[in-house]
Formats: structure tokens, C-alpha cells, sequence
């Protein structure tokens, strides 16, 4: 796919209580370079949280029936 068809997901929100302060923080003390960046960076660390769940349930899985 090239740059120009990428898919794109516009995220118009708000943030607020303790993860709008998190953001603050984290932006603060430059572990995040935007608030974008760090909408990003919080999806691809869910990403490999579902990926590794799922790969988890896989083996369980293929264990119950080798046995």
C-alpha cells in the first residue's frame, strides 16, 4: 500500500480525570512528544497485549488437545 492510500482513523476527544494527568505528566517529563504520540503509542501496546493474549490462548488450546 503506498503512503498516499494509507488508512487513516480520525480520534477527536476529550481526556480528562487521572489519565488527562498521566498525559501531562508524561508529555512533562518527555516520554510522550504529543498527546497524538501517545494515543498511538497506548494502541500499539494493546495491540501486542491482545497479540500476546491470544497467542496464549492459542497454546493453551493446542496443550488441551495434545493431551
Amino acid at each position: 500500500m503506498s503512503d498516499i492510500q494509507q488508512s487513516r482513523v480520525r480520534v477527536n476527544t476529550v481526556i480528562v480525570g487521572e489519565p488527562a494527568e498521566w498525559l501531562k505528566e508524561w508529555k512533562q517529563r518527555g516520554i510522550i512528544s504529543s498527546y497524538a504520540d501517545a494515543v498511538i503509542q497506548a494502541l500499539r501496546s494493546f495491540h501486542r497485549e491482545i497479540t500476546e493474549n491470544e497467542l496464549k490462548s492459542i497454546q493453551i488450546r493446542n496443550l488441551k488437545m495434545a493431551e
